[in-house]
């Protein structure tokens, strides 16, 4: 799809700060994140919604997004608990027609910051180019920590 913005990232078209790639998906940070280092879980397929994937791919984004929060913990994040979420369908609050697994680290009292963020994350668009470097250096330890397994 040319105006999805996750096909142009997978096809090397847009930017993305990338912690892992493989033939079937992506996980990339979120340039817009609820949290320090919200992660993206992404299909290489183009499909709008979960209900089109085939059941392994399904368990392969989830299995990344298992081996992301461990990427977290071993990399020394200040990190106690983790959000996933798939926000499936644009009632559903899908901002990218595109599938895709969200995988949130959380710390104890930060449900508010977490509320507020996560309702005007994407007005900020100010400082992409700062934000686009730190992304990148923090995709870099990430990928340095992501487990085989």
């Amino acid at each position: 799809m040319a105006d999805c913005v996750f096909c142009q990232i997978l096809e090397g078209r847009a930017e993305g700060s990338v912690v892992y790639r493989d033939e079937r998906a992506i996980v990339l940070l979120d340039l817009f994140p609820v949290r320090e280092a919200h992660c993206l879980v992404i299909p290489v397929q183009h499909q709008p919604l979960l209900q089109d994937l085939e059941p392994d791919l399904c368990a392969h984004l989830f299995e990344l997004a298992r081996r992301t929060i461990r990427a977290h913990k071993r990399a020394g994040l200040d990190v106690l608990a983790h959000n996933v979420i798939v926000n499936d369908g644009r009632e559903a609050s899908q901002h990218v027609p595109h599938v895709h697994v969200h995988v949130i680290p959380r710390r104890g009292g930060d449900t508010l910051a977490t509320a507020l963020t996560w309702g005007t994350r994407m007005m900020n668009i100010f400082g992409l180019a700062k934000r686009r470097r730190r992304l990148d250096r923090l995709a870099g330890l990430l990928a340095e920590h992501f487990p085989e397994s």
